[in-house]
Formats: C-alpha cells, sequence, structure tokens
C-alpha cells in the first residue's frame, strides 16, 4: 500500500511541476504584432523592439541568465523581416524559402561558417513541427571553445521570422528553452 502512495505522490510532485513551468513564462511583445514566452530565468537584451541592421532586419537578443547559463552561455536572436514572404498562405511561404537546392546549399554553408571552423551538422536542414507551427530548422555541433547553434526559421501571418539560438552546451538536450521560445512564438491579439 505504501508504494502504490509513493507513485501517487511521486506523479502528483511531477505533475504538479510540469504545469508550474509555463506559467513561469512572461509573455513578451515583439515587433509586427508578435508576442513569446520568455522562460523563467532569462532577459531581453536590449529593448523589445530590437534593433534594426542595414539588411533591414529586425534583431532582439535574448539572453540566460540564470545560474546553469554562467556555464553554458545560452542566447537567442529573434530575427524580423519588414517585407512580407511572397506566396498563398503561410505553408506555401514556408515551403518557397528554401525551394531551390541551392538555396538551402548557402544555408547549410552559411550556418557551418557561423558556428565555426569545423563545425559539423547534428540535425540537418529539414522541416520540422514545433506547437502549432512548421520551421525549418538546423543544428551545428561547434568544435571546443565555440558556441554550437540552432537555426530556424518559419512564416507567420506572411510575415518571415528567423530565430538563432547559441550554447556552450555539449550534451545532447541542448536547446530546449530555445525550443520553448520558438515553441511560444505567436500573433498578438
Amino acid at each position: 500500500m505504501t508504494g502504490r502512495r509513493d507513485i501517487a505522490l511521486c506523479i502528483a510532485l511531477l505533475g504538479g511541476a510540469l504545469l508550474a513551468s509555463p506559467a513561469s513564462a512572461e509573455p513578451l511583445p515583439l515587433p509586427d504584432g508578435l508576442m513569446l514566452d520568455l522562460p523563467q530565468g532569462w532577459r531581453i537584451d536590449g529593448t523589445a523592439e530590437g534593433e534594426t541592421g542595414k539588411d533591414g532586419r529586425t534583431r532582439v537578443q535574448l539572453v540566460c541568465a540564470t545560474e546553469a547559463c554562467k556555464r553554458t552561455q545560452e542566447t537567442c536572436t529573434i530575427l524580423m523581416r519588414p517585407q512580407p514572404v511572397a506566396g498563398a498562405d503561410d505553408a506555401a511561404r514556408l515551403t518557397s524559402l528554401y525551394a531551390a537546392p541551392m538555396d538551402r546549399y548557402f544555408r547549410i554553408r552559411a550556418v557551418l561558417r557561423t558556428t565555426s571552423k569545423d563545425a559539423q551538422v547534428l540535425q540537418p536542414l529539414g522541416r520540422v513541427s514545433l506547437g502549432t507551427r512548421d520551421w525549418w530548422m538546423i543544428e551545428t555541433d561547434a568544435r571546443h571553445n565555440y558556441k554550437s547553434g540552432l537555426f530556424a526559421e518559419t512564416v507567420i501571418d506572411g510575415r518571415y521570422l528567423g530565430v538563432i539560438c547559441k550554447t556552450c552546451e555539449t550534451g545532447s538536450e541542448r536547446h530546449q528553452a530555445g525550443r520553448a521560445i520558438m515553441t511560444s512564438i505567436r500573433p498578438a491579439d
């Protein structure tokens, strides 16, 4: 009888912890009418409006400030383009981002160069579903003393959105917060 109560207690505690997790996320409005849930321990580096670069893209920098992140040095950059992506709907627009094989080749090459010399692809460039949205995603593994990267792109209501997450984490479970951020991105109500 005691074993069953212990198991039930463990399940209840685990369920409570899982349910409490999303509540700790902080809603963050982004430019262009988008919103995301910032995980606990993460903060904006700069302003929520971001900075617009010479290429016209708006960048919002997110930084993990938890004790664990002192070692992993996790960051995510949200990129938004001002011009809409052409296409009939978001699925067609997303497909058009890498419709040509050369587009995929140049993306993979750019991602590897950005990661580090001798970087390797952990997850090849492909379509991945996160939450209710599809993304083009590629994950890299950097050589020692460099940050590995998770690079993802999607289209929301005709607008391009890119996410670049970097970490020094070397385990198989990297970029969990980055994936949670991507899953939470949505149009603001």
